[in-house]
């Protein structure tokens, strides 16, 4: 199993190689005279120097400046707090001494929240953002919301003269925003995210990238790539590098490009992105937008089963990929594949068992039901989210199957307000890949009401087309079928409707069976729902 905790650590804390240093090519003399201030045992003055070039020292971080570090005596480090983290984050680069590095964590932490020490303002949201950095990446997110905040607080009432003390202030943000992130504070995580891009100083050498590659990407999952699309042409800047646009940092960019391209309905262009990343998507903590960003690539080009045997390879090589966590947010992606490849039942399996619940389930969930021909069940798990606070991709998939399952039924008034409000929004938005995630049929019909409306440019210059298989279910019933559902209308039990069509109970049962399958249902409630969906009972059921 391959397991990337010390590269997600190294990276995010503050090693990333690829950054050039903000030292005048100096950091080896910074780290000799580190360790030469440790050996005379002027903590005050190392720590100094900790504080003023951390992201620098982590940069060039190795043996020798553990081996520095470590000449510390552990209750000389209760009082360093700062030295103990960033001594910690060393120790994790060692990967039979991680159980060592938490311990040096925990000795940060504890003394910087005792009080004891009087912490300066720097070291407490270098500690704190670390901290939250340290919950994220041991699979607790949600505990690394707390230390993020306060940080982003200390940060945020710093006099300018505190802020220069610090090499690498946009990093701070940028780390801070990405514990919001995966702790589930998306506003706090895009407010840090501006605040490390507005501090980025734009000379060719900043590492404000992380913080606009962020912003990108989270534009475009959930759909607002308008606002997606001006950070990507940011990052088009000569201010930012090659290197950085491929390197962990530059992440979120790359799936925002890939993104973009899907939407387009270009997989050669968004494969190409996702090809230029240098980390390997098992190896960081971006992972899971790697991942299911590569799996949407798959399913654009027709290759869902591709799709789904990377992402589930992806998942059983990360230590945390088989947790309710992960499963949970692979959970639609991986029954959108499923769709793909013609298997409703392991689809349904797949939310029943991992999604948890919330919008992304109810729309998953709709889905499900419009492919297996069950529109009213579609419509109810539509219902269970109307009037939420949703991001325009949840909305623009909402209502694609929402106008699909109403342009089922003979006529509908309500189907032209969906459908022109559809309509507005993919204008708007510039989403067309909502159109694609519903059955062919359905979509040849959604397509043709659009164009009716007036929304016929939504296609001009673009391919695009359902990637879904054609799951729908044999639905045409026989006219002895049609009269067993109308008495199952009046009975509850194959015994009584025998009895109404004086036949056997096994005749019946016979019947039922094939009513079941032909509807794609299980039980007499669903046949009836479905039944009265489709209108297959006003000349049978009187």
């Amino acid at each position: 199993m391959v397991s990337d905790r010390n590269d997600d650590l190294d990276q995010e804390i503050g090693f990333d190689p690829s950054l050039p240093p903000a030292l005048p090519d100096d950091v080896d003399r910074v780290a000799s005279e580190l360790a030469s201030l440790i050996s005379a045992g002027d903590l005050v003055t190392a720590n100094a120097l900790v504080r003023r070039y951390w992201f620098e020292l982590l940069r060039s971080h190795g043996e020798a400046l553990r081996l520095a570090l470590d000449l510390i005596p552990a209750a000389a480090l209760r009082d360093q707090p700062l030295l103990a983290m960033m001594l910690g984050i060393c120790y994790n680069g060692v990967p039979h001494k991680r159980v060592r590095a938490l311990r040096y964590f925990a000795t940060a932490v504890r003394a910087a929240r005792s009080g004891r020490v009087a912490l300066d303002a720097v070291d407490r949201a270098l500690i704190l953002v670390s901290e939250s950095a340290v919950y994220r990446l041991i699979g607790r997110p949600a505990m690394g919301v707390g230390p993020a905040r306060s940080a982003i607080r200390i940060l945020d009432a710093m006099s300018s003269a505190e802020l220069q003390s610090l090499s690498s202030l946009p990093r701070v943000y940028s780390q801070a925003g990405v514990s919001l992130y995966y702790g589930g504070d998306l506003d706090g995580a895009l407010s840090a995210f501006e605040s490390g891009l507005a501090e980025s100083t734009g000379n060719g050498t900043s590492d404000g990238f992380g913080s606009l590659a962020m912003l990108a990407g989270i534009r475009a999952i959930r759909g607002e790539l308008r606002e997606a699309r001006v950070y990507i042409e940011l990052a088009h800047s000569p201010e930012w590098t090659d290197e950085q646009r491929s390197v962990y940092s530059g992440t979120f960019y790359r799936v925002a490009e890939a993104i973009a391209s899907l939407e387009a309905f270009d997989p050669i262009t968004a494969r190409s992105h996702l090809s230029a990343l240098v980390n390997d998507p098992r190896t960081i903590e971006h992972w899971i937008a790697i991942a299911t960003t590569e799996a949407l690539t798959a399913l654009v080009s027709g290759r869902p089963g591709e799709g789904l045997v990377r992402l589930d390879a992806v998942a059983a090589a990360r230590s945390e990929g088989r947790s309710a966590g992960a499963r949970g947010r692979l959970a639609p992606t991986r029954a959108l594949l499923q769709l793909a490849l013609g298997s409703r039942d392991a689809a349904g399996v797949i939310l029943h068992r991992d999604a948890p619940p919330g919008p992304d389930r109810h729309v998953a969930q709709a889905r499900v039901e419009l492919a297996a021909g069950r529109s009213g069940e579609a419509l109810r798990e539509l219902r269970k989210i109307a009037g939420g606070d949703l991001p325009p991709r949840s909305v623009a998939e909402a209502m694609a199957i929402e106008a699909a399952a109403l342009l089922r039924l003979p006529s509908s008034v309500r189907s032209v307000a969906v459908i022109e409000h559809l309509g507005s929004l993919l204008e708007h938005t510039g989403l067309r890949l909502p159109l694609a995630l519903i059955p062919p049929a359905d979509f040849v019909r959604l397509r043709a009401a659009l164009v009716e409306q007036g929304f016929g440019g939504l296609f001009d210059g673009i391919d695009v087309r359902s990637v879904l298989g054609d799951t729908t279910p044999e639905s045409t019933l026989s006219e002895r079928e049609l009269v067993v559902l109308a008495a199952l209308m009046r009975h509850s039990s194959p015994a009584r409707v025998a009895s109404e069509l004086v036949v056997s109970v096994n005749t019946v049962k016979t019947q039922l069976r094939s009513i079941y399958r032909k509807l794609g249902v299980s039980s007499r409630d669903e046949a009836i729902a479905v039944a009265l969906d489709r209108h297959l009972l006003s000349e049978h059921d009187g």
